[in-house]
């Protein structure tokens, strides 16, 4: 509203002045041209009935105006000569005509001198008093039109500030409310009947608070969920390890007992240890807090030594794990990284794999993948594996830590639900995609595609 009046104000202050001067500068020219006007009424009159005419005009005086005839041999009609100044008439005589403003016992003038027929000459006089009266009185009308101009201003100025600051100060009312804790905003307003405000930048404001509101609804029932996925996998391990405690002290354990129950613990102890690796290895990613350190490297070398470190794991599970190489694959990557990456996708596979199947792991470049991109520079590693597999819903949730947790707790092998999300986390790092689907014969495929050689290095100086 200020910035309105004060708008208003200054616009109507520029006016003022303005119009003023052009106001001055027309009654002026209106003036003399009134002035001329008479000048030409007498000239056009017979040459005998001038004096007669001037006398007449002269004592009617209409608008003020004075008419004196100048006749051959400086006679005058009135002989008075109208208060005209003699420097007027000495012009007028030396340029045969006039046209300024005098000033004469105190009095300011506008003079109009013309010679016409028959050696006369006419001049034609008008206080400049009254000119400003008439100024005075146009001035007056246009304060008044500015200033119902202004009180107009105002008033639109009161009704806008009112108009966007209501649905401002609810939208701040919400914003602290959502700092304080609170959700579900506006279904709420909604529910009470307010209505949307109709100012499309503060209605965008409303719905970024609307779209913050769900966001954070989501997000906090998504945490709410993880929180109790992690009470229930602690849970577990820690209470078979308080009851094992429990009997060793309460002596309740037979001696050919303990090394079985020892296993147990070391097992248990190990489920433990990599749920909080795997929490701790999360939030790490999340808080973006580590760095990538690329260096050229050949991607298929990196790929087997990852499977010859899981071979006697998956030895023990009775499930081969087979690498399809064919040439070296050079990339510019954090060799670390992708060994982390690698990693984690056969321990998600070999979870999953029943007896006697195999875990398939292809290394190609982007261009002889089986879905190519000749344009790209980079590789591809794939892994697949011959358990129950991923529906369409699977492959869509399958990064979002915990959701396949969730989902097939009890009826399948699961971890501890982060690993996907961690994978996902380190190729996103690393420049490069990963994605989920369904392999051949009805198992997970996870396809990871990285950047080239110097695709890599671009896209670290980018993530830094």
């Amino acid at each position: 509203m200020l910035a309105t009046v004060s708008v208003a104000l200054l616009a109507a202050v520029a006016t003022g002045v303005v119009a003023f001067q052009l106001v001055r500068q027309v009654a002026v020219a209106q003036t003399r041209e009134v002035l001329r006007s008479t000048i030409q009424v007498v000239a056009a009159a017979p040459a005998g009935d001038r004096a007669a005419l001037v006398r007449n005009l002269d004592r009617d005086r209409v608008r003020g105006i004075r008419v004196v005839l100048v006749r051959p041999g400086g006679r005058l009609t009135p002989a008075s000569g109208g208060g005209v100044p003699s420097s007027a008439f000495t012009r007028l005589e030396r340029t045969g005509s006039v046209s300024e403003r005098v000033t004469a016992r105190g009095r300011t003038l506008l003079v109009e001198g013309a010679t016409i027929s028959g050696s006369q000459a006419v001049v034609a006089t008008q206080d400049f008093s009254l000119v400003r009266a008439a100024n005075r009185r146009l001035v007056e009308r246009l304060a008044v039109a500015v200033a119902l101009g202004v009180l107009v201003a105002v008033a639109v100025g009161i009704l806008v500030a009112r108009l966007v600051s209501r649905p401002l100060r609810r939208a701040a009312a919400s914003a602290r409310e959502l700092a304080g804790g609170r959700r579900g905003l506006t279904a709420a307003r909604r529910a009470a009947g307010d209505d949307e405000t109709r100012i499309a930048e503060v209605a965008d404001i409303e719905q970024a608070l609307a779209s913050l509101d769900t966001a954070l609804a989501s997000s906090e029932g998504r945490q709410h969920e993880f929180l109790l996925s992690i009470s229930h996998e602690i849970r577990t391990p820690l209470t078979a390890i308080r009851g094992y405690a429990d009997a060793l002290a309460d002596g309740l354990v037979p001696q050919a007992a303990l090394p079985t129950i020892g296993r147990t613990l070391v097992a248990e102890t190990g489920r433990l240890e990599a749920f909080t690796r795997d929490l701790l290895e999360l939030a790490r990613l999340e808080a973006d807090d580590f760095a990538i350190r690329p260096e050229p490297l050949d991607l298929v070398s990196v790929v087997v030594s990852a499977a010859e470190a899981w071979r006697a794991r998956a030895d023990a599970l009775d499930v081969r794990i087979d690498v399809h190489a064919p040439m070296p694959v050079p990339v510019s990557t954090d060799p670390m990284r992708v060994r982390q990456l690698v990693d984690g996708l056969l321990e998600n596979a070999l979870r999953a794999s029943p007896t006697g199947s195999v875990v398939s792991v292809d290394v190609t470049s982007v261009k002889d993948a089986p879905e190519p991109d000749p344009a790209g520079e980079g590789a591809q590693i794939t892994v697949s594996d011959q358990g129950p597999g991923l529906t369409a819903d699977d492959t869509v949730d399958a990064f979002e830590r915990g959701v396949l947790h969730d989902r097939y707790l009890g009826g399948r092998k699961v971890g501890t639900g982060l690993g996907l999300s961690i994978a996902a986390r380190l190729v996103a790092r690393l420049g490069g995609t990963i994605s989920a689907g369904r392999a051949d014969d009805g198992g997970a495929l996870f396809t990871v595609r990285l950047p080239g050689y110097r695709s890599g290095l671009e896209h670290d100086r980018v993530a830094r």
